[in-house]
């Protein structure tokens, strides 16, 4: 119950830091985060860094998005892109101290997931 505290409370502060065009992005870092808790039976010190670190990656995202439509070529926004996803998989790997292998299945449920939400 208060690692559902901590993260609702994590979840509303990261949500007030940035601005309109994450707030649509931000149901979507809540719901991996969420799912990533109760799947790895995350402490709160996780969480955190795991909000932090799944906030850059979409964060990152939008700005590579920003720079296609400002003349990135479509072979740039894919080296950025896996250097994107590499960085947080790394990251995410580090954290709950897993295989890329152990969690490939995670991430692919979660891609799935996330493209309804």
């Amino acid at each position: 119950m208060k690692k559902v505290i901590l993260l609702i409370i994590l979840l509303v502060t990261v949500s007030t830091t940035f601005g309109q065009k994450i707030k649509t992005q931000q149901k979507k870092i809540n719901h991996f985060v969420e799912t990533a808790t109760k799947e790895y039976d995350l402490n709160k010190d996780q969480v955190k860094e795991l909000v932090e670190f799944r906030t850059e990656m979409v964060q990152s995202y939008l700005d590579l998005n920003k720079a296609v439509k400002e003349g990135l070529s479509k072979e740039n926004k894919k080296i950025k892109s896996q250097e994107i996803s590499k960085t947080f998989n790394t990251k995410f790997i580090k954290l709950v101290g897993k295989s890329y292998k152990e969690i490939a299945p995670f991430l692919a449920k979660m891609r799935e997931e996330l493209k309804n939400i």
